[in-house]
């Protein structure tokens, strides 16, 4: 079975959500003067890609080590986003149910990964300026069976100044609110299947309000 990397790499640098903490990997033991390597690592539990647990935004939410692993590893659906013309979502565009390729089937499996095409642009100028998904198409998503949210860019909702809906976080206040899953920075969902089993596990931080994730994807 085909294994599908779906993690942009952790990297001395890389680029972070604004406000978030910079991440650097240096040396703190080398093999030439003490036996072993071992790096030391400075980065925000949001790095690359990541998992939000409620606790990120909902005072006394779920933590990270609350997540049952079930919710994280199994089957998943695919929804395609285009945008207005047809093509791949534009610069702040606002991702409605009617740009689902397909349309959104009546019932859905736990985890729901959203497609836009815009992970090719990580750690780009325009990474910022993604689309974002409606409210209305959440709630949809929500009501149809999702409880994990995947999508391909920084966030859900908007991240640069002048998005289409004057910005704000209301994807993650009706997600995390509902006690559900968000996770963020994924890649390559455009070459994935309609239906494809994944794993998004994070790492086991106690009290953690979110954590890089290894997510995987498992073609048939």
């Amino acid at each position: 079975m085909p294994i599908v990397e779906l993690s942009h790499p952790i990297r001395d640098g890389m680029p972070v959500y604004p406000g978030d903490p910079e991440v650097s990997i240096s040396s703190a033991l080398g093999v030439a003067d003490d036996g072993v390597a071992v790096a030391r690592l400075d980065l925000g539990s949001h790095t690359g890609t990541h998992l939000d647990a409620p606790a990120h935004s909902v005072s006394g939410g779920r933590t990270v080590d609350r997540i049952p692993v079930e919710m994280l590893l199994g089957r998943a659906r695919v929804l395609r986003a285009a945008g207005a013309a047809g093509r791949e979502p534009g610069p702040g565009e606002r991702i409605g149910a009617e740009r689902i390729v397909g349309g959104i089937p009546e019932r859905l499996p736990g985890i729901v990964l959203v497609a836009t095409g815009w992970d090719r642009r990580f750690g780009g100028p325009e990474a910022l300026g993604h689309p974002h998904l409606a409210p209305e198409l959440v709630a949809l998503l929500w009501e149809r069976g999702a409880r994990v949210l995947g999508v391909d860019v920084f966030s859900p909702d908007p991240s640069a100044a002048g998005a289409e809906n004057g910005g704000g976080m209301p994807v993650h206040a009706f997600w995390l609110g509902r006690d559900g899953v968000i996770v963020e920075n994924l890649a390559r969902l455009v070459e994935l299947p309609e239906e494809v089993e994944v794993s998004l596990l994070p790492l086991h931080l106690a009290e953690g309000d979110g954590s890089p994730i290894r997510a995987l994807a498992f073609v048939p």
